[in-house]
């Protein structure tokens, strides 16, 4: 009979192989590297896997995001994800999480986990990640891919320095580049996801990780490896976990490379997004697409997505004033 892991088995050896098969990982981002990321540990035979992402997938992903074809667009990502997943290996439990991680549920939402996968595109998120790290003593992998870039970086508290020992806070908007800034590379991604999922098995199998960050400029032809700082930063020292306590309740951001705003609350809530069909329907004189997940409408110019978790994406000539006002009017807060 076949044997799915039998090349990796020949690697890893029988005990670490079968330990993949009892490991819970969480990945927070399926986008360009967190998608490749969970390509390889679902095919790993990760035992359990968690699919967390708040977006949808759009035609600008494709050229990068290579888990995902035409016929997904409009999907969740994180839904979308699994069942393409599911199809490469069933023999992994895979549970998708269509939702926003903030400070109100960051540790309900990542707490249970052996190991946290960092797919995500913002330092906001990759904060709260570092918080709940420092606060459970899980293990993360910061992976990033910008440009023609790829960085990773393993971080095993307390045996490790954290995040805030190398950035002690988030760079401000517009001090570093994006991908609608700097546009980025598919293979530079993969690059950077590859390395990301390497890691993370050597860690689920109790191998040490390596124990620099490492940054690739894959077009320059350019490669460092550096040594985290020796000096440990207050925050690690002392598990403060500052990000995870900053309580706010309703956000209102332009969407970035897109003509829009983002409507995100804090903690994410359950619409009952059927209910709001009929008082919807009767504001705007158009029928409005319900799933389970989402309801999607116009407004006059405006394109509405609202998600179950209270999220809104409202895309249009609209400011973020605008946005909130149409949010709190229509859904309260």
């Amino acid at each position: 009979m076949a044997d799915r892991y039998s090349k990796q088995r020949v690697f890893l050896g029988a005990d670490r192989d079968a330990k993949l098969r009892s490991v819970s990982v969480a990945i927070v981002g399926l986008g360009a590297t967190g998608s490749v990321i969970a390509s390889w540990l679902t095919r790993a035979g990760v035992g359990h896997l968690t699919l967390i992402d708040r977006d949808l997938v759009e035609v600008s992903n494709l050229q990068r995001q290579i888990l995902y074809c035409e016929s997904d667009i409009g999907s969740p990502k994180a839904v979308a994800a699994k069942e393409i997943l599911n199809r490469a290996n069933s023999q992994v439990y895979i549970q998708s999480l269509v939702t926003d991680l903030t400070s109100g549920n960051a540790v309900d939402t990542l707490s249970d986990f052996d190991l946290i996968m960092d797919g995500t595109d913002n330092f906001e998120a990759r904060y709260l990640i570092n918080d709940v790290s420092l606060l459970k003593q899980i293990p993360w992998i910061y992976c990033g891919a910008i440009g023609g870039e790829a960085m990773v970086w393993s971080i095993v508290p307390p045996q490790t320095p954290c995040l805030r020992c190398l950035m002690e806070e988030p760079p401000e908007a517009g001090d570093v580049d994006t991908c609608d800034s700097a546009g980025v590379l598919g293979p530079a991604v993969g690059v950077a996801a590859s390395w990301s999922a390497t890691e993370a098995i050597k860690i689920l199998t109790g191998e040490p990780p390596a124990p620099i960050l490492a940054r690739f400029d894959l077009w320059n032809n350019e490669r460092q490896f550096i040594s985290p700082p020796s000096v440990r930063c207050k925050f690690c020292t002392n598990q403060i976990t500052e990000f995870l306590d900053d309580r706010w309740t309703l956000k209102a951001t332009t969407l970035c490379g897109l003509n829009g705003v983002q409507i995100r609350v804090n903690p994410p809530g359950n619409l009952d997004l059927q209910n709001l069909i009929p008082r919807l329907e009767a504001r705007t004189k158009t029928i409005w697409k319900y799933t389970p997940l989402t309801l999607s409408g116009n407004d006059g110019e405006l394109r509405v997505i609202l998600f179950r978790d209270g999220r809104a994406l409202i895309h249009g000539e609209v400011t973020p004033e605008r946005a909130r006002s149409w949010y709190t009017e229509i859904i309260g807060c």
